[in-house]
C-alpha cells in the first residue's frame, strides 16, 4: 500500500452537506492528524441519473478539496445500493428472499448476485470511475462495494445454482452419492429437478438459528452463494485494474460474519479491510479473536481497518457511548493485530436516514469541541508517535488456532446432537485461554502451512476431508503438538459421518475412538476430573475408546461416569490431545495452560493474567515491540519475561515488571536488544 504512516481518516459523504461544511470538516479532520478519506460509497444514484447519463461533477469537485487538503482518498464504487430507476426498469435485479418474496426498491445490499443486470451496471459504473480517476494523485485504495452479504433465493440463482452443480459433480450419479440422496426418497433423475434450499421446502429455523433438512444441498448453496458474491467482487476488480493496475483494490469483511468464507476471498483481494464494532462491555478476547482472524485472513500481512465507530452504533438494541478509554482500547487492539489503518464511520453524523444517531468524528453538535472529537484527536496524536517504530513489523506467533466456515455451516446447518452449542464459543474458550496466558495466537484456515507452529488448536474442527486429515497426520508425525476438541472430525466434506469412529480417519494419530456423544440441556452440567480437580462440562459431551492413548481427565458422573473425557497420545515425533466434551472455560484455561507449560510454549508474561492481552511484534532486523493492553477496570500487574522496555508513548522505561492502569494500553520497544 501506497502511504507515508499510518492511514487515519474515515468515511466523507460530502454528497449530504454543502462545500462549505465539507471544507470546515477536513480542517477539523486534520486538526485531529487525519490523512485518509473514503468517499462514494453510496453515491450511484447521484453520478448515475438513468441508464446512459453519468455525472461525476460532484465527485470532481469532492477530490479536487481532498487533494488541495492534502489528504489521501480511498476511492468506493457505490454498488452496495442501486438506484431506484435501476431496479425499477429492472426488477430482477433485486433479490429474493427465503420465504419467495422479492425485495421491493429501498434500502442496501437488496441486489441479486447472480442478475446480469446488476452485474453490468456494476462494472460499468467501477469502469466508468477507473477511467476518470486513474491519474488522480491522492488515489491510494479502491473500495468495491460495502459489507457484501445478500443471499438470494430467486429463478437465475437457481438456474445458475444448477450449473454450479453440474461443474461440480459431473454427473447426477456422483451428486446423487454424495448428497446421500435415497435418505427420504430424494434421487434426482434430472438436473431440473434440483431447487433452491428454502424455507418452502428444506429451511426451517430453530431457536436462534437456521437449518437444512438436507445437509448437503444447503452446505452446496452456501458454497455457491458465496462464490457468486465473490465474482461479483472480482468482476468490478478487473474493471478498475483495467485503468489503474498499481492501486491496490478491497472491500470491507465483517470478521466472524458466518455466510462467507472470507479465506476463499482473500485469495482475490489485494489488501484485507474490515469493520469492527465491539458490543459495550464484550469480552476482549472475543474482539481480539475477531482481529486475529481478519490476520489470518490476510496471511500475516498488513490490514486496514475501514470501519470503526469513534462512539456509538445504531443497530444494536442498546447503542452505548464509548469512553475515550476504550476507544483507545479498541483501536490499538486492532493495530496490535496488523491494522496499519484505522478509519472510522463516520466522519460527520448525518442529519437523516436511518443512520442519523451513528457516532461520528463530528457530531450533530456541529463542532470540534466534542468528547468525541477530542477522543479521535488524541488516538491521531498517539499514531503519529509509533508510525515509525511499528510500522511493517509482524505478530509473532508459535501457536495456532484453526477456523474454518465450513466446520461451523456443516456443524450448525443441520439438527442435531444439540442446539445450543455454538462453533464460535467453542473457537473462543481455546482463544481466550491462550490469550490470558500470554501466548502469540495466529487464527488461521486449514490451507495454512501448518509447519511454522509449535502447537494447533483445532477447536470443533468438524468437517475433515481425507486431505485435511493426512495434513494433520503428517504434522502431529513431525513434531507438532495438535489439539482437537469435541465435536471434531464427524463429516468428510461431502457433509457424510466419517465411518468408523469420529475424528476421521485419525483414530491412530489420537490413540482413540470416538463412538458416540451425549447432549444435554444448558441447565443441567456435569463434572470432569482433570489432573486432580472437578470441572463443568456442557452440552455434549462424547464417548471416548480408549486405544493406545493416554488418560488426562475422565467424567466423573453422567452416562459416561469414569469414562476417559481429554487423552494425549504421541505419534511419531509428536502430540495430539483430544476433549470430548465442550468444557467450562475454567477447564479450557487450565488444559491450555496444561499444554503450554508441558511443552514449553513461549508466552509473552509470566502466568495467565485475566483481562490483559499482550501482543508482540517483531521486525526483520531483529526489532521487537509488545502491545500491552488492560481491559479491566482495576490496576493489573504483568511480569514481563525479560528485557529493557520503553513505553513509546510516555517514554517510560520497563524491566521485568509493570503495573497498568485501568484501561490502559502500553506500546513497549525493546532497547536492550
Amino acid at each position: 500500500m501506497k502511504r507515508n504512516g499510518f492511514w487515519y481518516g474515515g468515511e466523507c459523504y460530502p454528497e449530504q452537506w454543502d462545500e462549505d461544511t465539507f471544507k470546515r470538516d477536513l480542517r477539523w479532520m486534520k486538526e485531529a492528524n487525519m490523512n485518509i478519506a473514503t468517499i462514494g460509497v453510496f453515491c450511484w444514484a447521484i453520478v448515475q441519473k438513468d441508464e446512459s447519463t453519468y455525472d461525476f461533477s460532484f465527485l470532481d469537485r469532492a477530490l479536487e478539496i481532498l487533494e488541495h487538503e492534502g489528504f489521501y482518498v480511498c476511492l468506493a464504487t457505490p454498488t452496495a445500493a442501486p438506484p431506484l430507476w435501476m431496479v425499477r426498469k429492472y426488477p430482477e435485479i433485486l433479490s429474493v428472499d427465503m420465504n419467495g418474496h422479492r425485495r421491493k426498491p429501498g434500502g442496501r445490499a437488496n441486489f441479486c448476485p447472480n442478475s446480469e443486470k446488476y452485474r453490468e451496471f456494476s462494472v460499468k459504473i467501477a469502469e466508468k470511475l477507473a477511467e476518470r480517476y486513474r491519474d488522480y494523485r491522492p488515489l491510494v485504495l479502491w473500495h468495491v462495494n460495502n459489507e457484501y452479504s445478500n443471499y438470494c433465493y430467486c429463478e437465475t440463482c437457481e438456474r445458475k445454482f444448477r450449473e454450479w452443480l453440474k461443474n461440480k459433480y459431473a454427473s447426477l450419479d456422483e451428486l446423487n452419492k454424495k448428497w446421500y440422496s435415497d435418505f427420504w426418497s430424494q434421487r434426482i433423475y434430472d438436473w431440473e429437478e434440483i431447487g433452491l434450499p428454502t424455507m418452502r421446502n428444506l429451511l426451517l429455523f430453530r431457536k436462534d438459528r437456521l437449518q437444512s433438512i438436507n445437509p448437503a444441498i444447503y452446505q452446496d448453496y452456501r458454497r455457491f452463494m458465496n462464490e457468486s458474491l465473490l465474482e461479483c467482487f472480482e468482476l468490478e476488480y478487473q474493471a478498475l485494474k483495467k485503468y489503474t493496475p498499481n492501486v491496490p483494490v478491497t472491500t470491507n469483511l465483517m470478521a466472524t460474519f458466518k455466510p462467507l468464507d472470507y479465506f476463499l476471498w482473500a485469495k482475490k483481494m489485494d489488501v484485507i479491510s474490515w469493520d469492527s464494532y465491539p458490543d459495550y462491555g464484550e469480552d476482549h478476547a472475543r474482539v481480539s479473536l475477531r482481529c486475529a482472524l481478519m490476520r489470518g485472513v490476510a496471511r500475516g500481512k498488513p490490514v486496514v481497518l475501514m470501519e470503526q465507530s469513534p462512539s456509538q452504533a445504531i443497530w444494536k438494541w442498546y447503542n452505548h457511548q464509548k469512553s475515550a478509554s476504550a476507544l483507545k482500547l479498541h483501536t490499538f487492539q486492532t493495530i496490535a493485530h496488523g491494522a496499519e489503518a484505522a478509519l472510522y464511520f463516520q466522519i460527520r453524523q448525518s442529519r437523516g436516514g436511518c443512520e442519523r444517531f451513528h457516532g461520528a468524528v463530528i457530531t450533530h453538535a456541529n463542532t470540534n469541541r466534542t468528547r468525541a472529537f477530542e477522543a479521535v484527536k488524541c488516538i491521531g496524536e498517539d499514531l503519529k508517535k509509533l508510525e515509525d517504530r511499528v510500522l511493517n513489523t509482524r505478530v509473532d506467533a508459535q501457536v495456532a488456532v484453526l477456523f474454518d466456515w465450513e466446520s461451523w455451516w456443516a456443524l450448525e446447518d443441520s439438527p442435531g446432537p444439540n442446539i445450543d452449542f455454538s462453533y464460535l464459543q467453542e473457537v473462543e474458550k481455546y482463544y481466550r485461554a491462550l490469550l490470558r496466558m500470554g501466548v502469540g495466537v495466529d487464527v488461521i484456515g486449514v490451507e495454512e502451512d501448518f509447519s511454522k507452529y509449535k502447537a494447533i488448536f483445532a477447536p470443533t474442527l468438524f468437517m475433515v476431508s481425507d486431505e485435511i486429515g493426512r495434513k494433520i497426520r503428517s504434522y502431529v508425525e513431525s513434531g507438532g503438538i495438535f489439539v482437537a476438541t469435541t465435536m471434531s472430525g464427524v463429516v468428510d466434506e461431502n457433509n457424510l459421518a466419517w465411518l468408523g469412529g469420529y475424528l476421521a480417519s485419525m483414530n491412530d494419530v489420537f490413540g482413540v475412538r470416538v463412538e458416540e456423544f451425549d447432549a444435554f440441556p444448558l441447565s443441567e452440567e456435569r463434572t470432569v476430573s482433570f489432573l486432580g480437580k472437578k470441572y463443568l462440562v456442557k452440552l455434549i459431551e462424547g464417548f471416548v475408546r480408549v486405544e493406545k492413548a493416554f488418560v488426562l481427565g475422565t467424567y466423573s458422573d453422567g452416562l459416561y461416569a469414569n469414562e476417559p473425557c481429554i487423552t494425549f497420545n504421541q505419534y511419531g515425533e509428536g502430540f495430539a490431545y483430544y476433549v470430548a466434551a465442550c468444557a467450562s472455560q475454567e477447564l479450557c484455561n487450565d488444559f491450555v495452560r496444561y499444554i503450554v507449560e508441558r511443552h514449553g510454549i513461549e508466552t509473552s508474561f509470566s502466568g495467565p493474567v485475566d483481562g490483559v492481552e499482550v501482543v508482540r511484534r517483531c521486525r526483520e532486523d531483529s526489532g521487537m515491540y509488545l502491545f500491552v493492553m488492560n481491559f479491566n477496570s482495576e490496576r493489573k500487574q504483568v511480569l514481563l519475561r525479560e528485557g529493557k522496555w520503553r513505553d513509546l508513548m510516555s517514554g517510560r522505561t520497563f524491566f521485568d515488571s509493570l503495573v497498568l492502569e485501568p484501561h490502559d494500553v502500553l506500546i513497549l520497544e525493546r532497547v536492550d536488544l
